[in-house]
């Protein structure tokens, strides 16, 4: 059984007393200490996750210090033996970033070619049954993707056979990642849909119905009021837009024209809106 288990215990080193570095303040602690019913630590991608959630620091304060804060979060989410042997895999994975920065796995290098150093990497700092449980995920979507990429690359298939390959491939993977890929692109399809439908010319109330079947009636009801903050974003821009092209047409003296325009930008917008606007007509700071 999988069980997840917050214990308050004494970390082996004092956890360290510095402000957490800039990559770290207001964030959340990514990951999780699994632990299991006989005390032992479940190892999966969720460990991972906790030791990266610190190591983007890397770079703002030493290792040591790097290390010391993910040890105090070990101990701060589990004892005994599982907080051992997590602070265990620690060394190991640390072990393996530096090897895996090497020049061996590259990300210049070729896909496959760089997939299969990494495998190897892996397998030799936490050994098969680890690296599976560690990477096996992420390597299944990697083949994914190479395979995919090859089919796109194929010029001797049709759009049809293309599609057709690319979902072979995609169902291969497991339902957990398929479902998870899916949500990640999802929004970029809707987007696309909808810009297709506004083209064809769909109104308003087509447009809402897409949504509703697509995203349901909360979010659509959401991207509605979205639609409509831009809506009124775009019209305000516009109508600044017009007034400044109307103070450069008729007031001469380029000191006053500018001091025109700032009024008028004053006016129209907060200090933060202001910002944005120089940003989207390129107006000078």
């Amino acid at each position: 059984a999988r069980v997840q288990r917050a214990l308050s215990v004494s970390p082996a080193a004092p956890p360290p007393t510095a402000p957490a570095p800039r990559s770290l303040r207001g964030t959340d602690v990514d990951g999780a200490v699994i632990v299991d019913a006989h005390g032992d630590l479940v190892i999966g991608p969720e460990i991972l996750a906790l030791f990266d959630h610190f190591l983007t620091a890397t770079g703002e304060e030493p290792a040591a210090v790097i290390r010391a804060r993910i040890v105090a979060a070990i101990r701060e989410r589990a004892g005994g033996r599982a907080a051992d042997q997590a602070i265990a895999l620690l060394d190991r994975y640390l072990g393996y970033r530096e090897a895996a920065s090497a020049e061996l796995v590259a990300p210049e290098a070729d896909p496959a070619a760089r997939l299969v150093a990494l495998r190897e990497v892996r397998r030799a700092h936490f050994g098969e049954a680890a690296a599976t449980q560690l990477f096996g995920d992420e390597e299944r979507e990697g083949e994914a993707a190479i395979a995919q990429a090859r089919i796109l690359a194929d010029a001797t298939l049709s759009p049809d056979e293309r599609d057709a390959r690319i979902a072979e491939v995609e169902a291969t993977l497991p339902e957990d990642i398929r479902e998870a890929r899916e949500a990640a692109v999802r929004p970029l399809v809707q987007q696309a849909e909808e810009q297709a439908l506004r083209e064809a010319g769909a109104s308003d109330e087509a447009l809402h119905a897409h949504r509703v079947a697509t995203v349901g009636a909360e979010a659509a009801d959401r991207l509605a009021a979205l639609d409509r903050q831009r809506a009124a974003w775009q019209e305000r821009v516009d109508d600044f837009a017009g007034a400044r092209a109307s103070i450069e047409a008729t007031v001469v003296d380029p000191e006053a024209r500018r001091e025109a325009e700032e009024a008028l930008l004053a006016g129209a917008f907060t200090p933060e809106e202001r910002l944005r606007v120089r940003a989207i007509l390129g107006l000078p700071p």
